[in-house]
């Protein structure tokens, strides 16, 4: 973890022509004229005004402050709708001119890039939003935005930052070798999201604590997958299933046995699955969710302080159903098998050890896992509405959140999500290492720990139009580069200076310091948000949206709490490996956020049927809702029918021109 942005502006006073203001700049933007190819560099005029459009598709997340509860901050200040949100109003009287937000407040990102392109992007000075990078690029290539690299000397940060950062470049450039926008980057080289689970659970079961009867049993489907030992757990308790079906004294029988046998070094056999030294496969995993599956009695007994009638145990959930694809994810752990090669679930495109493109869930060795997860879903280890995505609650709330409600009678064991926001809803939440793996794509042949998700370079944020008069560009330039000083990435990280203390820092696990937020900002978050910094930064101050800047983790680990911040060292001492832009092994090397695509290979796309109609077959599979999904020979027919190999071939044609141009 460390911060990326050291360099501070240099500033100077000039005094700007009739209809402008004093404003205060880069030492590189001296006033004056230059010439970078047939663009003439001028900071002689910045406009008093700009207009901004960024579009979220949520009022809450815009730059307008939309909440019907007002806001008092510290100094006494109220903040009312409709108004600029702090950090907005903040950064208009630091840059000295005024910041207009234009936005449709409930407006989706790709609608406000369809409607502003038919006026050819001229309602506004900056445009901008949330998984639009291809269209920025696109647009920008087509003219509609100005080529931010014939400005680079009057955005002296931002030119720094993208030379320390070459892999940001590469992945902002678009098919002609222009760079139109400045993406959000999320905190790279930290880990995302992780594995989660209830250690008291294992605890109770495994060790020797006091178990309630139980009555439950079920049918098993799931063959097992290692052969790393001389006997297979889930080998051992499918023959232990007497007629098929299994009951939790069998499992949990076999189970103990078993980790006796092959792990006979471990101090207890809950020591398999916790800590940094845990050591278990999917096979072992998921005999232990059999077992968590087939005791309601003790651990809702457990939670509660007695046994709940008809509770019903998850051994694993996704946040919600929109999230589905999380459960996909589980597929790495058989050989290491690609699902997404970045922070999104629409990356599905990855570079393999050989150096070809494929699509991840067009693989057909992808495919041919899917049964596996068809038979945990089978045998009742899923909850049953994780793909139902007209169900909109958020499980992680059921599941984790709920324990003390009374009635309550749904209770989750393992889910994929943040350290800090999972860990801080419940004390008995930690997270565990993923199931270790070999990684043949990698050239991994040992078993290590894996885990796909990282924090990543995000297909979001902010273009300046062509259409903008001179003072309005450089109105432009002038903020995007202050993002990229340390005072402006300050600002979007932690929001306006009275919430942060001025003579005290943060020392993060590792050394790393970072500005130190006031309690005030956690008894507002408490407040208005329940608890959740990162969202009351986002919906209330105006920090932390997906523009063209740096997050960094310092604000994150403000608010970790000590059962979060052991969760992390459980990841660091373990040393598990995850995708990087600077992997050592280029099986893992991150793809980035957008391939931006000429318009002979657009029309070439458009003549492919790849889609979310294929996915969604993937997931009417594993639910079983539909026998004519017969398996991965269909599904992967279904991706050639579609033109899966010419929709990889184009894209690899944009990939390598994307890395050869940069």
């Amino acid at each position: 973890m460390k911060k990326l942005l050291s360099i501070s502006m240099v500033l100077m006073t000039a005094l700007f022509l009739s209809g402008c203001v004093k404003s205060e700049l880069p030492s590189a933007g001296a006033a004056g004229s230059k010439s970078t190819g047939d663009v003439v560099l001028s900071m002689d005029e910045v406009a008093d005004s700009i207009d901004i459009i960024f579009a979220m598709g949520n009022n809450a997340r815009t730059m307008t402050y939309q909440q019907s509860t007002p806001l008092t901050l510290p100094d006494g200040k109220v903040v009312t709708q409709g108004e600029l949100k702090p950090t907005w109003q903040y950064i208009s009287s630091e840059l000295g001119f005024a910041i207009q937000d234009k936005t449709v407040q409930d407006q989706k990102a790709t609608e406000m890039v369809d409607i502003s392109a038919a006026t050819s992007f001229s309602q506004a000075t900056i445009f901008g939003g949330n998984s639009i990078a291809n269209d920025l690029m696109d647009y920008g290539a087509q003219g509609y935005f100005i080529n931010l690299k014939d400005y680079m000397d009057l955005m002296p940060d931002v030119k720094a930052y993208l030379e320390a950062n070459p892999n940001v470049a590469k992945a902002i450039t678009a098919y002609d070798g222009g760079i139109y926008h400045l993406p959000y980057v999320a905190e790279i080289d930290n880990y995302a999201r992780v594995y989660c689970a209830r250690p008291s659970w294992v605890k109770l079961l495994l060790d020797g604590g006091s178990l309630e009867q139980e009555t439950e049993s079920l049918s098993v489907s799931y063959p097992g997958y290692w052969d790393r030992y001389d006997s297979n757990v889930i080998d051992l308790q499918n023959e232990a299933a007497a007629g098929g079906a299994l009951d939790r004294d069998s499992a949990l029988s076999v189970l103990k046995a078993y980790i006796a046998e092959t792990h006979p070094g471990l101090e207890k056999p809950s020591d398999l699955y916790l800590g940094s030294s845990a050591v278990y496969d999917i096979d072992e995993l998921i005999a232990l969710w059999r077992v968590i599956k087939l005791s309601p009695n003790t651990l809702s007994k457990a939670v509660t302080g007695s046994v709940v009638p008809n509770a019903i145990i998850s051994p694993y959930f996704v946040r919600k159903s929109d999230y589905r694809d999380d459960l996909l994810r589980m597929i790495n752990y058989f050989d290491g098998e690609t699902v997404h090669a970045s922070d999104s679930y629409e990356a599905r495109l990855y570079i393999d050890g050989k150096g070809d493109m494929s699509y991840s869930y067009a693989d057909e060795d992808f495919l041919s896992k899917l049964e596996y997860v068809r038979d945990w879903y089978a045998e009742g280890l899923i909850h049953s509405e994780f793909a139902d995505k007209s169900v909109k609650t958020e499980f992680r709330k059921t599941m984790y959140f709920s324990d003390d409600v009374p009635g309550q009678r749904q209770f989750g064991f393992m889910t994929f999500d943040w350290i800090a926001s999972t860990t801080k809803g419940n004390d008995d939440v930690l997270v565990v290492l993923p199931p270790v793996t070999t990684i043949s794509d990698a050239g991994i042949n040992d078993f290590v720990h894996f885990v796909e998700n990282s924090r990543v370079i995000k297909p979001d944020g902010w273009s300046i139009s062509a259409r903008a008069s001179e003072g309005e560009r450089n109105a432009a330039i002038l903020l995007f580069n202050y993002m990229f000083t340390e005072a402006g990435n300050q600002v979007q990280n932690y929001s306006i200076p009275q919430i942060v203390e001025e003579n005290e820092k943060f020392m993060g696990p590792d050394g790393t310091e970072y500005a130190k937020f006031k309690p005030w900002i956690f008894d507002a978050a408490g407040e208005y948000k329940s608890g959740d910094v990162s969202g009351f930064l986002r919906d209330f101050m105006g920090s932390h949206l997906p523009l063209g800047y740096q997050k960094e983790i310092g604000f994150e680990l403000q608010y970790t709490s000590e059962s979060g911040f052991e969760s992390w060292d459980i990841y660091t001492q373990a040393g598990v490996i995850t995708r990087s832009y600077n992997s050592e092994y280029p099986a893992l090397v991150l793809m980035p956020p957008a391939i931006s695509l000429n318009d002979q290979q657009v029309a070439r796309i458009g003549r492919t049927a790849v889609s979310d109609q294929q996915v969604e077959k993937i997931f009417v599979y594993i639910v079983g809702g539909d026998t004519a999904v017969g398996g991965a020979a269909e599904l992967r027919r279904l991706y050639e029918e579609a033109g899966i190999e010419d929709y990889i071939r184009v894209y690899k044609d944009a990939y390598d021109r994307m890395m050869a141009d940069s």
